[in-house]
């Protein structure tokens, strides 16, 4: 045995020269006989049958997308029966026509981009029906993420159904509400004060805590006569100054409204509801003392201007300290309706003031005055 690139004497099996270093190839082995290559499939062989093998032009055949490759010149030997089949020649004896490649080696440069390996494969595996199409081939979805998006989907249908029924129960209950107020009998004082009674307020409070809509100054020294305080559940107006009114004010406007409010004198002389303070000391003023006399002033730039009603006695206020007396004023248009537990006690007139805050008020003559207000409650009419 001689090396094929040195011609060197080489041991039988040797698999590298010696010499050169050069691989040595195996000797060529026989190819197997065409009765090996086409025995019957193991199926047959469990089942016990005897079949003949299948002719090879029926085992070979390409399939009919790749006719325009032709069959191999190295399998045209076995056509026919098996009987007449001989043994393949060596493949050098069987060289490719031109243009044509040789089963299972590819055109050189192939495959071309976007098909697989083996396109130009007649005799690989791959189904010969099978689409292939250039790029990666797209993912599908996935289920979570559909998942994600029905449910967003479906909250966001949900919020705006809330949303409109929100905005649908509000529009209803203030159209409501404004055919209610446009329903009360204004010139009937009764009626004004059960209709109103009968609403909704848009304020409620205890005034028992900062949370409601006055607020606390700081308490009552030598050099700050007066304060506003939250003292025993409920807000204290305090006033030392002699002569004086004093008057607690939140930050709320309004035109037409109703305000009731609990009211106790702990001591002093008077107490009273402020209202349409548009600002600079101009406001009117309802006021009552502990003989169960009353008074309404009108008051500008912090200045008795002058009186819509004075002196007047009511069988309706409770007399005394500690006393208390549930005082509501309805104003609405330049009609004042003012009313002590529940029953009716006067209506002014009036046109000065048409807008403003609202107050709780205590003033003096002869000692100082202190005074309670709670369950303090508003209407906007």
């Amino acid at each position: 045995m001689q090396c094929q690139n040195c011609h060197s004497e080489l041991p039988e099996g040797a698999r590298f020269c010696s010499e050169c270093g050069i691989s040595i190839a195996p000797a060529p082995q026989a190819a197997p006989t065409p009765s090996a290559i086409f025995q019957s499939s193991p199926f047959d062989q469990e089942q016990g049958a005897s079949h003949a093998a299948s002719a090879p032009t029926e085992v070979f055949q390409a399939p009919p997308s790749y006719q325009e490759y032709g069959e191999p010149a190295m399998y045209q030997e076995y056509a026919g029966s098996l009987q007449n089949a001989q043994a393949p020649l060596a493949a050098t004896a069987y060289a490719p026509t031109p243009g044509t490649p040789a089963p299972g080696t590819p055109y050189a440069g192939y495959p071309a981009p976007g098909f697989p390996p083996n396109a130009n494969n007649p005799y690989a595996t791959q189904s010969a029906y099978t689409p292939y199409f250039a790029g990666a081939a797209p993912t599908q979805p996935r289920r979570r993420n559909k998942t994600v998006l029905i449910v967003t989907l479906v909250t966001v249908i949900a919020l705006i159904v809330l949303a409109g029924g929100g905005i649908t129960y509000f529009v209803t209950q203030s159209n409501q509400r404004n055919q209610a107020v446009q329903a009360l009998q204004w010139d009937d004082p009764n009626s004004l004060y059960s209709g109103v009674q009968s609403l909704s307020p848009t304020t409620t409070s205890a005034l028992d805590s900062t949370t409601s809509p006055w607020k606390a100054s700081a308490p009552v020294s030598d050099g700050h006569p007066y304060a506003c305080e939250f003292k025993g559940g409920s807000y204290h107006v305090t006033t030392v100054k002699l002569k004086y009114i004093y008057t607690c004010m939140e930050k709320t406007s309004y035109s037409d409204f109703a305000m009731q409010v609990d009211i106790s004198i702990l001591q002093g002389e008077g107490a009273g509801i402020a209202f349409r303070h548009p600002g600079t000391g101009d406001y009117y003023t309802f006021l009552y003392n502990t003989q169960g006399i009353y008074r309404v002033e009108i008051y500008s730039g912090g200045k008795y201007k002058r009186s819509l009603a004075s002196g007047f006695r009511s069988q309706e206020l409770k007399p005394g300290l500690e006393q208390t007396n549930t005082v509501m004023i309805i104003a609405h248009k330049s009609a004042i309706d003012i009313y002590a537990n529940g029953k009716f006690v006067d209506t002014l007139y009036d046109s000065t003031y048409a807008e403003g805050t609202l107050g709780l008020t205590a003033y003096t003559k002869s000692s100082p005055t202190e005074v309670s207000f709670s369950n303090l409650k508003i209407w906007r009419l």
